[in-house]
Protein backbone atom coordinates (compact mmCIF):
# COMPACT_ATOMS: atom_id res chain seq x y z
CA UNK A 1 0.00 0.00 0.00
CA UNK A 2 1.14 3.61 -0.65
CA UNK A 3 2.74 4.94 2.49
CA UNK A 4 1.96 8.62 3.06
CA UNK A 5 1.99 11.00 5.93
CA UNK A 6 -0.32 13.51 5.52
CA UNK A 7 0.00 15.61 2.54
CA UNK A 8 3.63 14.49 2.28
CA UNK A 9 5.17 11.39 0.25
CA UNK A 10 8.63 10.47 0.95
CA UNK A 11 10.16 7.83 -1.67
CA UNK A 12 13.40 6.21 -1.06
CA UNK A 13 15.47 5.14 -3.86
CA UNK A 14 17.63 2.00 -3.00
CA UNK A 15 19.40 -0.70 -5.63
CA UNK A 16 20.82 -2.46 -2.27
CA UNK A 17 18.93 -4.40 0.91
CA UNK A 18 18.08 -1.11 2.67
CA UNK A 19 20.73 -1.28 5.60
CA UNK A 20 19.40 2.36 7.47
CA UNK A 21 15.68 1.94 9.74
CA UNK A 22 13.94 5.00 7.82
CA UNK A 23 10.80 6.27 9.42
CA UNK A 24 7.58 4.57 8.67
CA UNK A 25 6.75 7.54 5.98
CA UNK A 26 9.45 6.75 3.66
CA UNK A 27 8.64 3.94 1.01
CA UNK A 28 11.54 2.24 -0.72
CA UNK A 29 11.89 2.26 -4.24
CA UNK A 30 14.13 -0.37 -5.29
CA UNK A 31 16.30 -0.50 -8.29
CA UNK A 32 18.21 -2.92 -10.18
CA UNK A 33 18.92 -6.55 -8.01
CA UNK A 34 17.12 -4.99 -5.14
CA UNK A 35 13.84 -5.33 -7.22
CA UNK A 36 11.41 -8.20 -5.53
CA UNK A 37 8.21 -9.37 -4.82
CA UNK A 38 5.37 -7.10 -3.07
CA UNK A 39 8.35 -4.00 -3.63
CA UNK A 40 7.94 -0.87 -5.22
CA UNK A 41 10.14 -1.56 -8.44
CA UNK A 42 11.99 0.38 -11.01
CA UNK A 43 10.45 -2.47 -13.37
CA UNK A 44 6.94 -2.15 -12.24
CA UNK A 45 6.76 1.93 -11.94
CA UNK A 46 8.72 2.73 -15.09
CA UNK A 47 9.66 0.10 -16.96
CA UNK A 48 10.79 2.33 -19.92
CA UNK A 49 13.92 3.24 -17.74
CA UNK A 50 14.69 -0.54 -16.29
CA UNK A 51 16.93 -0.97 -19.22
CA UNK A 52 19.21 2.36 -18.56
CA UNK A 53 19.38 2.11 -15.18
CA UNK A 54 22.75 1.11 -15.31
CA UNK A 55 23.68 4.17 -16.71
CA UNK A 56 21.31 6.43 -15.16
CA UNK A 57 21.76 5.23 -11.81
CA UNK A 58 19.53 6.93 -9.05
CA UNK A 59 17.77 9.28 -11.51
CA UNK A 60 15.70 6.16 -12.57
CA UNK A 61 14.59 5.75 -9.70
CA UNK A 62 13.64 9.53 -9.78
CA UNK A 63 11.32 8.91 -12.53
CA UNK A 64 10.08 5.56 -11.08
CA UNK A 65 9.07 7.50 -7.85
CA UNK A 66 7.53 10.55 -10.13
CA UNK A 67 4.70 7.54 -11.52
CA UNK A 68 4.56 6.37 -8.30
CA UNK A 69 3.33 9.92 -6.84
CA UNK A 70 1.06 10.43 -9.74
CA UNK A 71 -0.55 6.91 -9.72
CA UNK A 72 -0.88 6.35 -6.13
CA UNK A 73 -0.83 9.63 -4.11
CA UNK A 74 -1.69 12.37 -6.63
CA UNK A 75 -3.15 14.71 -4.42
CA UNK A 76 -0.14 14.90 -2.46
CA UNK A 77 1.39 18.60 -1.52
CA UNK A 78 5.18 18.00 -0.88
CA UNK A 79 7.11 14.77 -2.46
CA UNK A 80 10.43 13.92 -0.39
CA UNK A 81 13.43 12.24 -2.16
CA UNK A 82 16.32 10.46 -0.38
CA UNK A 83 18.58 7.71 -1.03
CA UNK A 84 19.73 4.61 0.98
CA UNK A 85 22.86 6.61 2.48
CA UNK A 86 21.78 9.94 1.42
CA UNK A 87 19.34 12.33 3.05
CA UNK A 88 18.91 15.83 4.42
CA UNK A 89 17.86 17.12 7.56
CA UNK A 90 16.99 20.13 9.06
CA UNK A 91 19.53 19.88 11.53
CA UNK A 92 23.03 19.80 11.30
CA UNK A 93 24.98 16.19 12.20
CA UNK A 94 27.76 14.54 11.17
CA UNK A 95 31.26 15.92 10.26
CA UNK A 96 31.72 17.23 7.03
CA UNK A 97 33.76 15.47 4.53
CA UNK A 98 37.24 16.68 4.21
CA UNK A 99 36.58 16.00 0.30
CA UNK A 100 32.92 17.42 -0.04
CA UNK A 101 32.51 20.26 2.16
CA UNK A 102 29.10 20.79 1.63
CA UNK A 103 28.23 16.54 2.18
CA UNK A 104 27.98 16.09 6.19
CA UNK A 105 29.46 12.13 6.93
CA UNK A 106 28.49 10.00 9.88
CA UNK A 107 29.22 6.55 10.74
CA UNK A 108 26.29 3.96 10.86
CA UNK A 109 26.46 3.73 14.64
CA UNK A 110 26.37 6.81 15.21
CA UNK A 111 23.03 7.60 13.55
CA UNK A 112 21.31 4.71 15.49
CA UNK A 113 21.24 7.26 18.38
CA UNK A 114 18.74 9.91 16.62
CA UNK A 115 15.37 9.76 15.34
CA UNK A 116 15.34 10.06 11.59
CA UNK A 117 11.87 10.72 12.10
CA UNK A 118 12.42 14.37 13.59
CA UNK A 119 15.40 14.96 11.58
CA UNK A 120 14.12 14.36 7.92
CA UNK A 121 10.68 15.77 8.73
CA UNK A 122 10.46 19.24 6.65
CA UNK A 123 7.80 20.60 9.60
CA UNK A 124 6.16 23.51 8.04
CA UNK A 125 8.67 24.60 5.01
CA UNK A 126 7.57 24.60 1.53
CA UNK A 127 11.10 22.84 0.99
CA UNK A 128 13.82 20.73 2.77
CA UNK A 129 16.92 20.71 0.52
CA UNK A 130 20.55 21.03 1.10
CA UNK A 131 22.88 24.18 1.60
CA UNK A 132 23.79 25.73 -1.87
CA UNK A 133 27.22 25.03 -2.88
CA UNK A 134 30.17 27.18 -4.76
CA UNK A 135 32.81 25.40 -6.98
CA UNK A 136 36.87 26.15 -6.51
CA UNK A 137 38.11 29.19 -7.49
CA UNK A 138 41.00 29.08 -9.96
CA UNK A 139 43.32 31.97 -10.88
CA UNK A 140 40.77 34.23 -9.25
CA UNK A 141 37.68 32.77 -11.00
CA UNK A 142 35.20 30.70 -9.96
CA UNK A 143 33.92 27.58 -11.57
CA UNK A 144 30.59 27.75 -12.99
CA UNK A 145 28.37 24.75 -14.23
CA UNK A 146 30.69 24.53 -17.64
CA UNK A 147 33.80 24.50 -16.13
CA UNK A 148 33.21 22.77 -13.34
CA UNK A 149 31.54 19.90 -15.34
CA UNK A 150 34.48 19.71 -17.73
CA UNK A 151 36.51 19.32 -14.62
CA UNK A 152 35.12 16.41 -13.41
CA UNK A 153 33.37 14.65 -16.20
CA UNK A 154 33.92 14.70 -20.09
CA UNK A 155 32.20 18.00 -21.38
CA UNK A 156 30.72 17.75 -24.80
CA UNK A 157 28.38 15.59 -23.22
CA UNK A 158 27.38 18.21 -21.13
CA UNK A 159 26.72 20.48 -24.02
CA UNK A 160 24.76 17.96 -26.02
CA UNK A 161 22.78 17.70 -23.01
CA UNK A 162 22.76 21.76 -22.71
CA UNK A 163 21.38 21.98 -26.59
CA UNK A 164 18.84 19.21 -25.89
CA UNK A 165 17.30 21.10 -23.01
CA UNK A 166 17.59 24.69 -25.07
CA UNK A 167 15.47 22.54 -28.56
CA UNK A 168 12.80 20.90 -26.47
CA UNK A 169 11.89 24.39 -24.76
CA UNK A 170 12.91 23.02 -21.06
CA UNK A 171 15.55 26.13 -21.40
CA UNK A 172 14.98 29.14 -23.11
CA UNK A 173 17.50 29.88 -25.40
CA UNK A 174 18.29 33.08 -23.94
CA UNK A 175 19.02 31.41 -20.59
CA UNK A 176 21.57 29.09 -22.00
CA UNK A 177 24.13 31.72 -21.06
CA UNK A 178 22.87 31.61 -17.21
CA UNK A 179 22.81 28.34 -17.26
CA UNK A 180 26.47 27.45 -18.53
CA UNK A 181 27.79 30.05 -16.18
CA UNK A 182 25.94 29.61 -12.99
CA UNK A 183 28.27 29.34 -9.91
CA UNK A 184 25.58 28.16 -7.25
CA UNK A 185 25.29 24.39 -7.10
CA UNK A 186 22.58 22.48 -4.91
CA UNK A 187 24.03 18.98 -4.67
CA UNK A 188 21.27 16.16 -5.98
CA UNK A 189 19.61 18.77 -7.67
CA UNK A 190 15.36 18.56 -7.11
CA UNK A 191 16.86 14.41 -6.08
CA UNK A 192 17.00 14.94 -2.40
CA UNK A 193 15.35 17.03 -0.25
CA UNK A 194 11.76 17.55 0.22
CA UNK A 195 9.86 20.04 -2.31
CA UNK A 196 6.44 21.38 -3.18
CA UNK A 197 4.41 18.17 -5.66
CA UNK A 198 3.55 20.55 -8.39
CA UNK A 199 6.66 22.43 -8.82
CA UNK A 200 9.12 18.86 -8.26
CA UNK A 201 6.51 16.52 -10.41
CA UNK A 202 6.79 19.35 -13.15
CA UNK A 203 10.74 19.78 -12.82
CA UNK A 204 11.29 15.94 -12.98
CA UNK A 205 9.11 15.62 -16.12
CA UNK A 206 11.10 18.24 -17.63
CA UNK A 207 14.23 16.41 -16.80
CA UNK A 208 12.91 13.10 -18.06
CA UNK A 209 12.17 14.82 -20.93
CA UNK A 210 15.52 15.98 -21.73
CA UNK A 211 17.04 12.58 -20.80
CA UNK A 212 14.87 10.76 -22.81
CA UNK A 213 15.42 12.91 -26.01
CA UNK A 214 19.21 12.32 -24.70
CA UNK A 215 19.77 8.60 -24.57
CA UNK A 216 17.58 8.03 -27.66
CA UNK A 217 20.41 10.39 -30.17
CA UNK A 218 23.23 10.07 -28.24
CA UNK A 219 23.28 5.98 -27.32
CA UNK A 220 27.41 6.22 -27.08
CA UNK A 221 28.01 4.68 -23.41
CA UNK A 222 30.99 5.78 -21.14
CA UNK A 223 32.87 3.15 -19.10
CA UNK A 224 33.10 3.12 -15.26
CA UNK A 225 31.89 6.47 -13.17
CA UNK A 226 31.35 8.20 -16.35
CA UNK A 227 28.76 5.86 -17.32
CA UNK A 228 26.04 7.86 -15.65
CA UNK A 229 26.77 10.93 -17.90
CA UNK A 230 23.10 11.84 -18.12
CA UNK A 231 22.48 11.53 -13.99
CA UNK A 232 25.37 14.16 -13.89
CA UNK A 233 23.76 16.30 -16.73
CA UNK A 234 20.15 16.36 -14.57
CA UNK A 235 21.54 16.70 -11.82
CA UNK A 236 23.38 20.29 -12.59
CA UNK A 237 19.70 21.06 -14.70
CA UNK A 238 18.03 20.59 -11.54
CA UNK A 239 20.17 22.39 -9.57
CA UNK A 240 19.47 25.09 -12.04
CA UNK A 241 15.61 24.88 -12.06
CA UNK A 242 15.37 24.90 -8.28
CA UNK A 243 17.51 27.61 -7.76
CA UNK A 244 15.27 30.08 -10.60
CA UNK A 245 12.24 28.85 -8.64
CA UNK A 246 13.66 30.12 -5.74
CA UNK A 247 14.63 33.08 -6.98
CA UNK A 248 11.38 33.99 -8.89
CA UNK A 249 9.10 32.64 -6.27
CA UNK A 250 10.75 33.90 -2.86
CA UNK A 251 11.76 37.18 -3.42
CA UNK A 252 10.27 38.26 -0.34
CA UNK A 253 11.69 35.44 1.80
CA UNK A 254 15.29 34.34 3.28
CA UNK A 255 15.02 30.71 1.80
CA UNK A 256 18.34 29.94 2.32
CA UNK A 257 17.55 30.33 6.20
CA UNK A 258 13.94 28.91 6.08
CA UNK A 259 14.55 26.01 3.43
CA UNK A 260 17.76 24.90 3.69
CA UNK A 261 18.85 21.78 5.80
CA UNK A 262 22.07 19.87 5.46
CA UNK A 263 22.86 16.70 3.23
CA UNK A 264 24.19 13.88 4.89
CA UNK A 265 25.61 10.50 3.97
CA UNK A 266 26.05 7.34 6.22
CA UNK A 267 29.15 5.17 6.16
CA UNK A 268 28.94 1.65 7.65
CA UNK A 269 32.89 1.58 7.87
CA UNK A 270 33.07 4.12 10.47
CA UNK A 271 35.03 6.59 7.75
CA UNK A 272 34.18 10.61 7.48
CA UNK A 273 35.11 10.29 4.15
CA UNK A 274 32.56 10.78 0.64
CA UNK A 275 33.09 8.30 -2.00
CA UNK A 276 30.66 8.57 -4.83
CA UNK A 277 28.71 6.20 -6.54
CA UNK A 278 28.57 3.37 -3.91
Amino acid sequence: MPTQEGDLVYGCLTHVPLWIDFPSFVTPIYLGESQGGGRQNLRDLAPEWEAYHPILGGLAGTFALKAYVQKFCPDAKKVGICQYRKFISRQKIGTPSANYKTMNVLPKSELDRLSLDDLMAPGGTDFLIGQPAGFKIIDGVRRDYLGQYGDAHVVEDFLRFTAEAAELGVLERAEVHSFLHETIFFPGGVEIGVFPADFWLKTVAAIEFVVCSCVLRHPATRDGYQARVWAFCAERLGSYLLLKHLKTNYTTVNWPDQFCGHINLINQDESLNYVPGT
